[in-house]
């Protein structure tokens, strides 16, 4: 170690209190070391201020000494005081004989620098056979000199007089091997050398965070230079700025000032010529009266010989005084008008710092959308405080992604203050990802999902008619299985037909009394096996077939008790559980697919429900056709709220008949004002289509309603017209 680097050690481990190397240093809480004298005399009250960063510190039960050793610093003060004795130009003296011999080599196991003879004996001691005594030589100025440290010493157990090389985690204190089969028995306790291996996996990262932060700090402080060269270059361009302006506001000034002496000087050259006339006559006019006193002292025939003259100069000067303006020709209106009250800004300062893409966000994104129609999407550019950008310029790309893969790129609009519209056309109906990207990152939760769903206001006429198979009586309830294969309840032939997904009939079953046969059934639905089941209204039960029309069992039965019914209208299966809208009880009933009842609800609150479907959000809808409402409810039962209105205006309900809901969410129902009612999942009105009448696409009566498995075709029960229209969309 050279005499310089000698210097800046000591410097370092230079106590802030003392100014003295440090004795003994204790580190405070908050990480500052100080020799532990000199913490005893900055106690007061069992507490100290730390100098350094004003911090309290408690001084714990037992006094400074309990506050932890910094033995790092122990260490290199060691370190340091062994190398300040490395011999140089002056001689050092030996530790062990004290004698002014050539000390040739040094013991870290003994800390001591040994001359010769001394070395010699210490090695022919026994007590030191062990000890690796350093040569000089190594330790000269500009060698490697990691020997240069004295032997860490073991302490002794107080106890058992044994080396402390063990750790107990459970009182975190150093215990000997006896300890730990004694008082210590039992607790979690470890080698000190596994203990400290622990402790320096513990600060390992702390390396990494300190690399982090001059990192960090880097940046920071290149920023604060940035800053203010940025401030020094905007400050020019200001100077700049309002510099031209005051150029140009003096020009403006000395020209406005030039007008006003050219109106000033036009003005006074009319009011001159003006003067000039009116002081011409004045004075034609004075001497006129001069002649005219001196003729008063003439006698009548001198006066007369000028009557002539005085008559024609009198005519000429009356003329004259007549025409003569007896007022200014000109005007002393003149003022400066200002072109604004207030004095214009003519410049703006803007400081926020880059849109950052992860505060960067989308408002009023709707979680569904129309296929077809055009969307709107706001992006609001933030900083990274989370404070909106006040200009523009910045690419921001919107895509809508469909899961075929087709991807929409949206029209983005730049208003210049940091907010951007993003229109796009949604072109196929299902899931898809709208991103959004800036500067070439997404965004915060981009990309967004988002539904695609159809427009049912494309609907316009019925695109085919089931009609008229072995004289249809009235359909009124119609579902749909797997395979495309559906079922209508006819109502007044007490029977049920099934059809395939070609719309062709293949079956009919029942008749009006016994057990399978039906007797006016309305709703019908199928389970996940493709069974049936039927509500048989007027025998007050629900019978369940597979799909040919084999009777398999039946429930219910007339009463108000639990597993009764009273005109059971519509049906629902799903999940092993079938929900009947158990009509004049009020209530809807929860059966098992093997028909043991459940639980029932509703009877506080529904009127008359009249069918009863399940949402894609796994919400009961129930179709009450005395209240002319749809009621939500959870699968439990729970009450959840109701959406329309008695009424025939659009979005209002007369008797809603029938329901159903698409994978979207959308709820189509069918009511006494003969049409199709399309609300969206929260139960707002979208759409509604069809009118009263026997016509395509008309009704009388519409009392069932279904999606095809696909969700692409609508089929409705136009009951009282003895057809089922169907509907693409």
């Amino acid at each position: 170690m050279s005499v310089e680097e000698v210097k800046r050690a000591q410097t370092s481990l230079t106590c802030p209190v003392c100014y003295q190397l440090y004795k003994n240093p204790k580190y405070l809480p908050c990480y500052h070391s100080y020799c532990e004298r000199c913490l005893e005399k900055m106690q007061i009250r069992s507490k100290i201020i730390c100098p350094d960063c004003k911090k309290e510190a408690r001084v714990p039960a037992g006094g400074v000494k309990k506050f932890a050793t910094n033995f790092f610093i122990n260490r290199l003060v060691d370190d340091l005081i062994l190398k300040k004795k490395v011999p140089g130009k002056e001689k050092v003296k030996c530790d062990n004989c004290g004698d002014d011999h050539s000390v040739v080599s040094f013991c870290p196991d003994c800390n001591m620098f040994l001359c010769q003879a001394c070395s010699d004996q210490h090695q022919h001691n026994e007590k030191c056979q062990d000890h690796n005594l350093v040569p000089l030589m190594e330790l000269k100025p500009n060698k490697n000199v990691p020997a240069v440290q004295a032997k860490v010493e073991i302490p002794l157990c107080k106890e058992h007089d044994y080396e402390l090389k063990h750790y107990c985690e459970t009182c975190d204190v150093l215990v000997c091997m006896y300890c730990t089969m004694k008082e210590h028995s039992g607790h979690n306790h470890d080698s000190t050398k596994a203990v400290a291996g622990k402790l320096k996996k513990v600060t390992a990262p702390i390396e990494e965070m300190v690399q982090d932060l001059s990192i960090a700090h880097n940046k920071i402080d290149k920023m604060r230079n940035k800053i203010r060269t940025q401030g020094e270059e905007v400050n020019k361009i200001i100077d700049q700025h309002y510099g031209q302006l005051i150029d140009d506001l003096l020009q403006q000034k000395d020209q406005l000032k030039q007008q006003v002496y050219d109106i000033v000087s036009h003005k006074e050259v009319a009011l001159k010529s003006q003067l000039d006339e009116v002081d011409s006559t004045h004075a034609e006019l004075l001497n006129i009266k001069e002649v005219s006193a001196a003729l008063a002292s003439n006698s009548d025939h001198e006066v007369l010989s000028a009557k002539k003259q005085v008559i024609d100069g009198m005519q000429q000067l009356t003329e004259k005084f007549q025409k003569l303006s007896k007022n200014p020709v000109q005007s002393a209106t003149m003022e400066f008008v200002p072109t604004d009250e207030d004095f214009p800004q003519f410049g703006k300062l803007c400081s926020t710092a880059p849109p950052d893409p992860h505060t960067t966000m989308v408002c009023d994104l709707p979680q569904s959308i129309i296929v077809g129609e055009e969307v709107e999407a706001t992006v609001i550019t933030n900083d990274s405080n989370g404070d909106q950008c006040s200009k523009g310029d910045n690419r921001v790309l919107v895509e809508l992604q469909s899961s075929s893969g087709t991807v929409a790129v949206a029209v983005v609009r730049d208003y210049k203050d940091g907010s951007y519209v993003a229109s796009f056309i949604p072109e196929q109906v299902g899931q898809a990802n709208l991103s959004v990207s800036l500067n070439g990152q997404h965004i915060k939760g981009s990309p967004y999902s988002i539904i695609v769903c159809k427009n049912y206001q494309l609907l316009h006429l019925a695109n085919k008619t089931v009609h008229n198979i072995h004289s249809m009586g009235q359909p009124w309830g119609i579902a749909f299985g797997r395979n495309g294969i559906w079922a209508v309840a006819d109502f007044t032939k007490h029977c049920v037909h099934i059809f395939d997904d070609q719309d062709q009939l293949i079956k009919t079953f029942g008749t009006c009394s016994g057990s399978g046969p039906l007797n006016s059934p309305r709703g019908v639905a199928f389970d996940d096996d493709n069974h049936l089941y039927v509500a048989d209204t007027a025998n007050h039960r629900v019978q369940k077939f597979d799909v040919n029309g084999y009777y398999l069992l039946q429930f219910g039965g007339y009463g108000s008790g639990n597993g009764q019914l009273n005109h059971p209208f519509g049906v629902v299966a799903h999940n092993g559980r079938v929900y009947v809208a158990d009509k004049d009880n009020h209530r809807i009933s929860v059966y098992q697919d093997d028909g043991q009842f459940c639980f029932s609800f509703g009877s506080n609150h529904l009127g008359d429900p009249w069918d009863v479907t399940i949402n894609a959000d796994n919400r009961l809808l129930v179709a009450d056709g005395s209240h002319h409402c749809i009621v939500t409810h959870t699968l439990d039962g729970s009450y959840v709220g109701k959406f329309g209105a008695q009424g025939s205006k659009k979005g209002q309900l007369n008797k809603p008949y029938s329901l159903c809901s698409d994978v979207n969410g959308f709820i189509l129902v069918t009511d006494g004002n003969h049409r199709v009612n399309v609300f969206d999942h929260a139960g707002k009105f979208i759409y509604c289509f069809g009118s009263c009448g026997a016509s395509k696409s008309q009704f009388d009566h519409p009392y069932g309603i279904a999606l095809s498995s696909n969700n692409n075709n609508i089929y409705i029960c136009d009951s009282w017209n003895n057809r089922v229209q169907i509907f693409t969309n």
